[in-house]
């Protein structure tokens, strides 16, 4: 749509042009900054945040530190790294800054850098071989801590692999006025995620005693010295932990667990663990939604808890006496994609965080409001406006959330972006959008630009959270464990199916397209079913029994196959049966399949093997393999054409 154009008044005024609005393009993703790991100062004077860019013929994308000043609202950028500066902290006192950076290499590896908070040269603390992540200031200020993988990269001439040989991924201080790192757990444990206690003494630490990826699924909770020695199990977990935290006066941890996909990628239930005597509750059964973060007010009774409620995020107090709740925000989309969370004050009465609405994500300053003890709201103030252009240039097409009935009578949550209306009046095609995990979810955000890139293409864009994923508690997530491919494909069809009745879409022109999670589940249904006219499996699973041999998380399908886990050895009668690859006689829709090249989660012999079979099947396909990328895209020119071409598959077959 083309708005009046406005001209000069005789009197000589100047009146504004006004430009035409555009759609969203494949392109449009590289012309948008995004916020991410907003971190407010103790003091709460300022906030730190990474502002992700494509710099002009930059083949990957560049993450720098921005810094706001919550009184003012300016924000500008405090580091100047050529490739990525991230995981930014805060000193206790509010002075410094530490994050990690690769300097001007891009090809060396992050190490801890310190910088004065109003700006400055940065300072390299210490230099780690294998680089860093994760890094927290000791509550005195006097440390940090950081993780980092242990030993030399394992030779690949030849390749050498043994059980329970590897890396491990250890925990590691360095003095905030040192330059040397000094171990605080063992080269035999991997460090998954971490908290300092209040008085700094001991960490409580997420850890397994495998250096693999899929060692992390068995992980435990234990505590250790912060200035190191053995660490001692605390928990008997038979689920993954994630967001530890301590209570102010230090006797007690608080976690978010639950079964769970992706490494610190999920909601579940908010446990409490004494430590004086072991004992563990559970303060939040049967909750219908997921909390994946908490903190405790100084109190030491409530705890502040955000998480994904729906295609949102609600949060909400929650009273560990009496496991009542009140929510405070819902309806919103805040934190990053993957990890609805907050940063606070020590008081938890402010906070920041990153929040997407009808733009891409910035960063936004948030206030508790009270009345006589009662906490009654939020306020929120605006910190960052990092995509002006976009936001007053872009046409976005309308994205409505809705809810259907499926198998059981579940009601599942959904988001669907609608084109604009057909002058021929024709109904538009549909394509449905799988999300990963399946512990992924669908949120109301503009991160996911790609349903308005298909919008502006004339297509409706169906994003269904379907069972398994999280939103909805923990009975919906595990409703997928042993199912896979059952009643979550279900979902799908009822969500085609609710469109469809309504007479909203063309139901001769439905397509489906997924990546990872999605792309088995979109590789699965076309072998249950000749509804869908095109498909793109994107980094899917076809066959579980090599996919079991060669991926890096193992117990993944272990554990999701199986409750209990089963295995090819135990059950190959389920990994036959569950595997696309088995069924593949039945496929007759177009398929195009993308992959990485160096994917180590879902080994590139998936897209192979599925290719192979719709080839000799004589089934229209494609196979797009895309060298050094891993199990998502990082390239600009591998990004641009795997649009371009997902784009493409489906205006050519729909």
């Amino acid at each position: 749509m083309k708005e009046p154009s406005s001209v000069p008044s005789p009197m000589g005024d100047v009146s504004a042009l006004v430009q035409q609005r555009v759609a969203v393009t494949p392109e449009t993703l590289f012309t948008v900054r995004q916020a991410t790991d907003a971190v407010i100062a103790p003091d709460g004077q300022l906030a730190a945040f990474v502002v992700a860019e494509w710099p002009t013929a930059q083949v990957k994308q560049r993450w720098r530190i921005w810094c706001a000043d919550i009184e003012s609202g300016e924000s500008y950028p405090l580091t100047k790294g050529l490739t990525s500066d991230f995981s930014p902290t805060w000193s206790p006192d509010s002075i410094t800054l530490a994050f990690a950076s690769r300097g001007s290499d891009p090809t060396s590896k992050p190490q801890v850098y310190v910088i004065a908070a109003h700006g400055g040269e940065a300072r390299q603390l210490c230099h780690v071989p294998n680089g860093v992540s994760d890094i927290t200031w000791s509550p005195d200020g006097r440390r940090l801590a950081f993780l980092a993988l242990e030993g030399d990269a394992p030779s690949e001439d030849p390749l050498i692999l043994q059980p329970g040989k590897g890396r491990f991924r250890r925990l590691w201080t360095v003095r905030s006025d040192g330059n040397t790192s000094e171990a605080v757990t063992s080269d035999r444990l991997s460090i998954w995620n971490y908290a300092w206690s209040p008085n700094g003494e001991q960490f409580v630490v997420y850890f397994a005693d495998g250096p693999e990826r899929t060692d992390w699924y068995r992980g435990q909770i234990g505590l250790v010295a912060a200035h190191g020695g053995l660490l001692r199990q605390i928990s008997q977990l038979t689920r993954q932990a994630f967001g530890l935290t301590w209570s102010p006066d230090g006797s007690r941890i608080a976690y978010v667990s639950g079964e769970w996909s992706d490494p610190e990628r999920g909601g579940g239930d908010i446990f409490i663990q004494q430590l004086s005597d072991g004992r563990v509750r559970n303060v939040t059964p049967g909750l219908d939604w997921s909390p994946g973060w908490c903190r405790w007010f100084p109190d030491g009774r409530h705890l502040l808890c955000a998480g994904s409620d729906g295609v949102a995020c609600r949060v909400s107090i929650l009273d560990e006496v009496t496991g009542a709740l009140t929510t405070l925000i819902d309806h919103l989309v805040i934190g990053d994609r993957h990890w609805p969370h907050l940063s606070t004050t020590s008081d938890l009465r402010s906070f920041v965080a990153t929040r997407s609405d009808q733009h891409p994500y910035d960063v936004w300053y948030g206030e508790l409001l009270s009345a006589h003890d009662e906490r009654q709201g939020v306020t929120w103030k605006r910190l960052s406006r990092l995509n002006p252009l976009a936001e007053e240039t872009l046409v976005l097409n309308r994205t409505e959330r809705t809810r259907y009935t499926s198998v059981d009578g579940w009601e599942i949550d959904g988001l669907i972006t609608w084109p604009a209306r057909r002058e021929d009046g024709r109904l538009p095609p549909l394509i449905v959008f799988v999300h990963g995990g399946p512990s992924g979810v669908w949120l109301d955000d503009w991160g996911q630009y790609l349903p308005q890139v298909f919008a502006a293409a004339g297509f409706a864009v169906l994003r269904p959270n379907i069972r398994g994923g999280r939103g909805r508690g923990v009975a919906f997530a595990d409703a997928v464990l042993g199912d896979m491919g059952g009643k979550d494909f279900q979902d799908v069809l009822h969500g085609v199916d609710d469109l469809v009745k309504r007479n909203l879409v063309d139901s001769e022109r439905v397509g489906i397209t997924g990546w990872s999670y999605g792309g088995f589940l979109t590789a699965w249904t076309l072998t249950q079913t000749r509804r869908f006219k095109a498909a793109v499996m994107g980094a899917g699973i076809s066959d579980f029994h090599s996919f079991h041999a060669q991926t890096n998380i193992r117990d993944w399908d272990m554990r999701y196959l199986g409750q209990p886990p089963v295995s090819p050895l135990t059950h190959p009668d389920v990994y036959r049966e569950r595997s696309p690859i088995s069924h593949a006689q039945q496929v007759t829709t177009p398929t195009l399949i993308v992959h990485g090249e160096q994917d180590a989660c879902v080994p590139v012999s998936q897209a192979y093997a599925f290719y192979r079979a719709l080839m000799e099947r004589g089934v229209p396909t494609e196979l797009v393999v895309y060298p050094r990328e891993g199990h998502s895209l990082s390239e600009r020119q591998h990004l641009q054409d795997y649009y371009q071409r997902l784009l493409g598959w489906f205006q050519r077959y729909l």
